[in-house]
């Protein structure tokens, strides 16, 4: 199995879709079988930071605060420009970054052989300043373009060096793919580019992409993740270089059908699916008929060209209803696509 995913990696120009399962055992026992999805090898996450977006700002020293329900965030650091050239690059072992690299050198202790550690989130340098400036961020890119570059500059610096850390010490058993949970193999990053939408193409275009292509021709290939993908943008997306697979969020974004056409061939396309991600609003604007996780995955598998590479993520919640788990594994059968198609 891991040889076959190997390949598609390296060659994601076939007409084929790998699927695996956020919750492993439970769609196991309703499928009653081991080997139901295309997961070779457990994957542990860096609890309790791994979802978080503001671990990097942590390190570069915004100090936390914590909101009504509990939940960890930061205070904004920058409210003037002549501020950036006070920001010095921290060592990437201090601060948040520094407890996230501890905790993944005793996962390496702790798990067995086998076991792989995913990568936590990275925002992009865009999505990091973003976090440090206040109010007058987006004002920055009409007056203050050279201190906003600045920051950007040595917040990729400090990306870089957090990033080649996790691969020195985690080697092998580092899985890239942070989102979706999809195997990987340990080659690469991982890089949430959420701010595009946020901004004008022309924005995205000179303070995003630049930046994050120099992360990628330091640290190999990138996973990649924004959540919006609308044809403004997709000549900035195909600029990105070196991707090695890709996500979006279905609800926000394009017709399925439109971004597979678009961006199959070059890299892996990794859409998540949840149990109700046909009712958010980038699938219900279609007006395809699209009534539960069923006919969304069917439409992502039926829109698929001849040169399209795919591995999806079904989310946890799709397990809650055996019948619909049962439904699409025999989906992925009847295509073809299922680990018992290649007597896996």
């Amino acid at each position: 199995m891991i040889k076959v995913l190997e390949n598609a990696y390296q060659n994601p120009d076939k007409k084929i879709c790998f699927y695996i399962g956020e919750s492993q055992q439970k769609a196991a026992d309703i499928l009653r079988l081991k080997q139901w999805d295309w997961c070779p090898q457990t994957t542990v996450n860096i609890e309790p930071w791994y979802w978080n977006t503001h671990s990097i700002a942590l390190t570069f020293g915004a100090e936390p605060h914590f909101t009504s329900d509990g939940k960890e965030w930061i205070k904004k650091m920058i409210s003037d420009p002549l501020q950036v050239s006070k920001i010095k690059i921290p060592g990437i072992w201090s601060g948040r970054t520094g407890e996230i690299l501890e905790k993944a050198g005793e996962l390496l202790k702790q798990q067995p052989e086998e076991t792989l550690i995913r990568m936590p989130d990275i925002q992009s340098p865009l999505g990091i300043a973003e976090l440090l400036w206040d109010e007058s961020f987006y004002v920055a890119f009409y007056l203050s373009p050279d201190a906003l570059h600045d920051l950007l500059e040595k917040i990729t610096t400090l990306n870089i060096n957090y990033i080649k850390e996790f691969q020195n010490l985690l080697g092998r058993r580092l899985n890239p793919a942070c989102h979706p949970r999809i195997w990987s193999d340990p080659e690469g990053y991982y890089i949430s580019d959420d701010v595009n939408s946020m901004i004008s193409p022309e924005q995205h275009a000179e303070f995003s992409i630049p930046y994050i292509n120099k992360i990628t021709e330091a640290c190999g290939p990138v996973f990649y993740h924004s959540c919006t993908w609308t044809p403004p943008y997709f000549e900035n997306i195909k600029n990105v270089k070196n991707k090695k697979a890709v996500n979006w969020s279905t609800g926000t974004s394009a017709d399925p059908a439109l971004l597979i056409k678009e961006f199959s061939g070059k890299f892996v396309i990794a859409p998540h699916i949840g149990i109700n991600t046909h009712t958010e609003e980038g699938i219900t604007n279609l007006n395809k008929n699209i009534f539960n996780a069923y006919d969304l995955v069917k439409y992502y598998l039926d829109s698929m060209q001849e040169n399209t590479t795919m591995y999806m993520v079904l989310q946890e919640s799709i397990f809650e209803d055996a019948e619909l788990t049962r439904r699409i594994y025999k989906l992925f059968t009847e295509k073809g696509y299922s680990p018992e198609n290649f007597n896996l």
